[in-house]
């Protein structure tokens, strides 16, 4: 996921509580402009979780921004296809990585990244060179009930 670089599905979000929002409207127009209906639902929760963590890493971490065309109060996301594989990114400032938590039933945040991790075929990081981190992950679509009954018969 380090090698593709992409600007014709890119979005640029200030970090403000809303951003979550307009990733998932962002999310749904690429989306239905590729004919793939059968993961949006699924991309637009991914991509508000990915989104809302990386505005919790810029305000509870020392952004990295030096070397970035970015500023502090700034993240960014994109989509691509390779393949029938959708990948999703998203870039904040915070070197931090992400961790997938245990919570406590009684806590009110850390289960995002559990979804991330259910939903995604994979998921994970890196750390480009201008600084930051990138958090991706794939989403490929289900099999058709075709696929799975002929996937079945060959077992």
């Amino acid at each position: 996921m380090t090698g593709v670089t992409t600007t014709e599905h890119y979005l640029e979000l200030s970090v403000f509580p809303t951003s979550p929002y307009y990733a998932r409207v962002h999310v749904r127009r690429v989306l239905e402009g590729w004919r793939r209906d059968d993961l949006i639902e699924t991309a637009q929760l991914v991509i508000s979780e990915l989104v809302s963590n990386a505005v919790k890493a810029h305000t509870s971490c020392p952004a990295d921004v030096e070397a970035t065309h970015l500023g502090p109060d700034r993240i960014w996301m994109d989509l691509y296809l390779v393949g029938e594989t959708v990948v999703l990114r998203v870039w904040d400032a915070a070197r931090t990585p992400p961790v997938l938590r245990d919570p406590d039933p009684d806590d009110e945040s850390g289960r995002g990244l559990h979804l991330v991790d259910l939903l995604a075929t994979d998921w994970g990081y890196y750390r480009p060179a201008p600084g930051g981190k990138i958090v991706w992950c794939t989403l490929a679509p289900s099999p058709s009930e075709e696929q799975e009954g002929t996937i079945q018969q060959h077992r």
